[in-house]
């Protein structure tokens, strides 16, 4: 038997297709780089919003097209839960979702369970290996996406109305503290130099089981050894809720341990964050941000925003170029909205023409140069 494993998605989601992997290499089963000469294909998805949907689509259909006819295709990821109707017509003989990975084991023989596989630091899906030598703050925190990862939760507490991953990977739960810790000090042991800190909702850490992210960030960054800690999406209102706690560890290492941490603030207007369902308003997120960057001036802070959100008008559009440049953060994401027709947003009406969208995104990468990324 062979397998082909690929994937469309984020960080987490490679993730979830390199678990596959090791729960396939453990078990002594056989992987192939073709689908031509596979006899199971297994695709994890994304489904966050229409385009990557329909890039998760497209990769099911070219991998259908390659398979002999008695291949199986077992699709993972968020797309089975988000959106299952989208995989009529297509091969599909078993799917699985982020938080029931277990259904892996009614295909496969196997002496090792999914469970008894792991969570991953790294994966085979990664641009690249996180090694590089790097200058600026976006490719250090690229880097370290692409480098050593510890998942400290998975789902979220957010409601935001363009958001539909929670269908797929469910409420917050937060993986113990000691577990965490052990997994960072493996990899510093193993000579890691980046620790990319991943969750869902990564600042909710802990609301599910009594502590604080600041508590388990204090207890990281307290281990010795060369190397540095970097947060993936961090959304604001945590830091905003115990800005106290963050700023005694943050102020105390200063960008020495805590390196870059990335704050979704999606955008610079309070009536459209309301649209989204964001659960801060402006001042709050602005004033938090401020109190971080004077505590640890050395911490590099990104951001990701969302352009043509519907009813953004010119002037909530200019409100948000107001915000960027005010933070100055040190890296910037920004991405096109694409609506999930699952999504609360979809309901919404004055959708923002595509070309005044990409009209917005260039005047963002006309003026903040290096620091952006667009994601059209």
């Amino acid at each position: 038997m062979k397998v082909y494993v690929d994937c469309v998605g984020c960080e987490q989601r490679k993730l979830d297709a390199q678990r596959v992997l090791d729960y396939l290499h453990a078990n002594d089963i056989s992987t192939t780089d073709s689908p031509e000469d596979c006899d199971y294909a297994v695709l994890v998805t994304c489904a966050v919003d229409a385009s990557n949907e329909a890039r998760s689509l497209a990769r099911l259909d070219k991998i259908g097209k390659a398979l002999h006819k008695d291949a199986k295709v077992i699709v993972g990821g968020c797309l089975p839960s988000i959106s299952p109707g989208k995989m009529a017509g297509y091969p599909v003989d078993g799917t699985f979702s982020p938080r029931s990975m277990e259904a892996l084991d009614n295909f496969f023989e196997h002496q090792v369970s999914i469970e008894g596989v792991g969570y991953p630091n790294r994966s085979a899906f990664d641009s690249n290996d996180g090694t590089l030598a790097h200058q600026t703050p976006r490719e250090e925190y690229d880097a370290a996406k692409n480098g050593f990862k510890v998942v400290i939760s998975q789902g979220c507490l957010g409601e935001c109305a363009y958001c539909v991953i929670r269908e797929a990977t469910g409420m917050l739960e937060s993986y113990p503290e000691e577990q965490v810790l052990e997994a960072v000090q493996k990899g510093i042991a193993k000579g890691e130099r980046t620790m990319m800190l991943m969750g869902g909702d990564t600042g909710a850490y802990g609301r599910d089981i009594g502590i604080g992210f600041h508590s388990l960030l204090r207890d990281v960054v307290a281990i010795p050894g060369d190397y540095r800690v970097f947060i993936h999406d961090f959304n604001v209102n945590w830091l905003a809720k115990d800005l106290d706690s963050y700023l005694d560890v943050l102020s105390s290492v200063n960008g020495r341990k805590v390196r870059g941490a990335n704050f979704p603030i999606q955008s610079g207007s309070d009536r459209i964050l309301e649209l989204m369902r964001r659960p801060y308003r402006l001042g709050e997120a602005k004033s938090a941000l401020k109190s971080v960057r004077n505590s640890a001036p050395l911490l590099n802070q990104g951001t990701h925003v969302m352009v043509g959100f519907p009813g953004e008008t010119a002037g909530d559009f200019s409100l948000t170029m107001d915000l960027l440049d005010d933070v100055g953060f040190d890296f910037i994401t920004c991405f096109p909205y694409s609506e999930n027709p699952n999504a609360a947003s979809a309901s919404i009406a004055d959708k923002v023409d595509s070309d005044v969208v990409n009209e917005r995104l260039d005047r963002i990468a006309s003026r903040f140069g290096d620091k952006v990324r667009i994601m059209r």
